[in-house]
């Protein structure tokens, strides 16, 4: 998987050396409110990071993941993934968060162009989707922000805090993000791709 940066911000591939780091952030309960987070113990959220696939590949599935990381401090702040299931080969679901603490910068919209913008160029994806309840109008903003479509509303779509809910399903195919000129957040560009380790 590649490590992709931005201006402010590292987006570093999650492997079982740095699974810990994203097993705390987990533990925020305010992360709760809008997803379902799984409540994993640390070691069996390690074995399934160690089961995940190892090289992006479209035609793989499973779940991809980054540790959202300030550049300058190289301190972990969230997390981004691309879920690839068996069911929709050529397109993939982006998720994120950020801890609330950091929220409200342009963090959560920075990583997303950045993986957005490092997926399209090296894969042949035709289109990622990005699921969010209606209620949660800070994800919805950001994706009008990034240019996603607003396709349609899931009923009972995911499961939050135990209780079946409806999802808004936003779609940006390939197309429509190459044709957009990406003006960058707070002068942010888009993201770079780098191989290897930090």
């Amino acid at each position: 998987m590649n490590r992709y940066t931005s201006e402010r911000l590292i987006l570093e591939p999650v492997t079982v050396l740095n699974a810990p780091a994203l097993w705390r952030i987990m533990q925020s309960g305010h992360l709760r409110d809008y997803q379902d987070i799984p409540r994993f113990t640390r070691q069996e959220f390690e074995r399934r990071v160690a089961g995940r696939p190892k090289v992006f590949d479209p035609r793989a599935t499973g779940r991809f993941e980054w540790l959202i990381m300030l550049a300058a401090s190289r301190e972990p702040i969230g997390w981004i993934s691309l879920r690839l299931g068996d069911h929709a080969r050529g397109s993939a679901e982006i998720g994120y968060s950020i801890l609330a603490p950091h929220r409200g910068l342009g963090y959560a919209t920075e990583a997303a162009r950045a993986l957005i913008s490092g997926t399209f160029e090296t894969s042949d994806l035709a289109q990622i989707e990005a699921c969010c309840v209606p209620e949660n109008t800070a994800s919805r903003k950001l994706l009008a922000t990034l240019g996603f479509i607003e396709a349609r509303v899931q009923r009972n779509g995911a499961i939050v805090r135990g209780k079946p809910v409806d999802v808004v399903i936003h779609e940006m195919p390939r197309t429509h993000w190459q044709s957009k000129a990406h003006v960058t957040v707070s002068g942010a560009p888009q993201g770079r791709a780098v191989e290897g380790p930090p």
